[in-house]
């Protein structure tokens, strides 16, 4: 098992009020597996990835990633810990505009300390398997939104994480570039052997997974 979360509760304070987000949810996921999550805006879709993926801390419960809890992590090692397990890829690229999609693609790695010259032969194999090699020296501006979200796909890979957490990952696109996204994800995926976890309202997204969970009233 890659992953395993028990009782998982969270929750947001605005202004003097508590707002119950996740209310003990329970997931497992396995190596490799492909997941989707479903349920409605707010149902806790993106807070449940962002536990995950360690980029917020929930109130309480247990995050396990191969059978060891990150919870009690220090800042420093959850940030190691993204760096080599995790990948994202969110509804908006946040590609960084100063850079060509080639850079934008290495850069995971270059932070990781990556051999530069082993990183830009991966990213320039990883633009291939994306359909992207023209587009390699551009900028982000100069990419519809299609290609801006493959470049983010590709982000995603770099460092050959063990599972990626996508988040709406088509919610800009129009229908074609939805579809070549999501049979791009899914085959690299199944490729690389990476477990994916993905957060939608897109129902044939959803099925094309090797499982479909729903989040309703905070709980699966």
């Amino acid at each position: 098992m890659l992953a395993n979360i028990k009782e998982l509760y969270k929750k947001y304070t605005m202004g003097k009020k508590d707002i119950p987000v996740l209310k003990g949810v329970n997931l497992s996921l396995n190596e490799g597996e492909i997941v989707a999550v479903m349920g409605k805006s707010g149902a806790g879709k993106s807070t449940l990835l962002n536990l995950i993926g360690a980029l917020d801390k929930p109130d309480r419960g247990i995050i396990e990633f191969r059978s060891e809890n990150i919870i009690n992590y220090s800042d420093r090692k959850l940030a190691e810990f993204r760096n080599r397990n995790i990948g994202f890829v969110f509804q908006f690229h946040y590609l960084l505009p100063e850079f060509t999609s080639l850079e934008n693609i290495m850069l995971p790695g270059l932070i990781m300390g990556s051999n530069r010259t082993d990183l830009e032969k991966h990213a320039n194999e990883l633009l291939e398997a994306v359909g992207l090699s023209d587009r390699r020296g551009h900028k982000s501006a100069e990419l519809s939104g299609g290609e801006q979200q493959r470049v983010a796909f590709a982000r995603a890979l770099i460092n050959k994480p063990s599972l990626i957490l996508a988040d709406e990952p088509s919610g800009n696109l129009d229908n074609e570039s939805s579809e070549r996204l999501h049979e791009l994800m899914w085959d690299l995926a199944k490729k690389n052997k990476t477990a994916f976890l993905v957060a939608t309202h897109d129902r044939n997204l959803a099925e094309k997974a090797d499982r479909i969970v729903n989040i309703i009233d905070g709980v699966i």
